[in-house]
């Protein structure tokens, strides 16, 4: 019985953090270069030709009502007269908590890359779409529904569609990026959110006072540098690529050091993400194709014997430039995965 009044409560909070103060963060891949345009907009159309990456995420496994999220993109360069750009669009879902709080994204990417010289380039990015965000009300579980010895048996009195809650949100977002690139290093900066959307299910404001439901603007800083250790007629075989990645959203802060181990056809990959983590992947690339696993292993208080940790895949197709565009293309040296 401790055990089941236990579980409503935690319930009941996770209802409270969902529906009332949605200022957490946004969702995250630890395979964060497998889909570029989530990362950067200025990214959209970086690869040599049209790119397809897919992405599927599910964290904390052993935690009632995982969540789970994932993602589909596809980009391509654009050439114009002497100029070249790039656009795509990607789609996201994520889905959370036992009230299968849902959110899905469509964006379209535009960049625009401007060649300092031979080596050294600038890309300009902006993206735009919308967001829907929906819940399952009744699955929710309140306090005036717990029954101390008998667990969740009472009719809730909070209201629900009808009674001031909307269970389907659409909102308007925005990002924009740059980044610059040069053979064997990079540098990245978004924004992201530039309208901060709310994320709120009650239309009737006088119901949650003092609430912030605006989803802070995320600020995220990329870097890193491809090293090759390859043979010497042959140095890109095998390269080392350390990264960095920071990321700011409201009062959080979170730092992820990664490095990559590449020996063609494979890759393999460790991160640590600050007081959260620490990420094991393996990836293999071949020809156009490539698949990467990552494993999450807690070492937050959560513990990985709660949490389960967290399981990530990645595809991605990309393919080479088409054979009429006759310009020279140069991408950056991201990681793959």
């Amino acid at each position: 019985m401790k055990k089941r009044f236990a579980h409503s409560l935690l319930m009941f909070i996770a209802s409270l953090i969902f529906i009332q103060d949605a200022t957490a963060q946004d969702p995250q891949y630890s395979q964060s270069y497998s889909n570029l345009l989530m990362l950067n907009p200025a990214f959209a159309g970086s690869g040599r030709g049209p790119r397809l990456a897919m992405n599927y995420r599910s964290q904390w496994v052993k935690i009632p009502g995982a969540y789970q999220q994932g993602a589909f993109s596809y980009d391509q360069p654009l050439f114009i007269g002497e100029t070249n750009q790039g656009y795509g669009i990607h789609f996201s879902y994520d889905r959370a908590g036992e009230g299968n709080l849902t959110k899905i994204e469509a964006i379209a990417n535009y960049s625009y890359q401007l060649d300092l010289d031979d080596d050294h380039h600038l890309r300009f990015g902006i993206s735009g779409g919308f967001q829907q965000a929906s819940i399952q009300f009744f699955k929710l579980r309140f306090p005036d529904q717990i029954d101390p010895r008998a667990g969740v048996v009472r009719p809730s009195l909070e209201p629900g569609p009808g009674g001031g809650l909307n269970e389907v949100q659409f909102r308007p977002d925005f990002s924009a990026g740059v980044s610059y690139f040069n053979e064997v290093a990079w540098l990245g900066f978004t924004v992201d959110h530039l309208a901060e959307p709310e994320q709120r299910f009650y239309n009737d404001l006088p119901l949650n006072p003092g609430i912030n439901a605006a989803l802070p603007r995320k600020y995220t800083f990329t870097g890193g540098l491809r090293l090759p250790i390859g043979p010497y007629n042959d140095p890109e075989e095998a390269s080392i690529t350390p990264v960095a990645l920071v990321k700011v959203q409201g009062q959080f802060t979170q730092v992820d050091l990664g490095l990559y181990i590449n020996y063609a056809p494979m890759v393999f990959g460790v991160w640590y993400r600050n007081q959260d983590a620490l990420i094991a992947l393996i990836g293999v690339r071949q020809g156009n194709f490539s698949f990467g696993y990552s494993f999450d292993y807690t070492v937050s208080e959560l513990t990985q014997s709660i949490s389960g940790g967290s399981h990530e895949i990645s595809v991605v197709l990309e393919f080479d430039q088409y054979r009429s565009i006759r310009r020279k293309h140069k991408p950056p040296p991201c990681p793959r995965f």
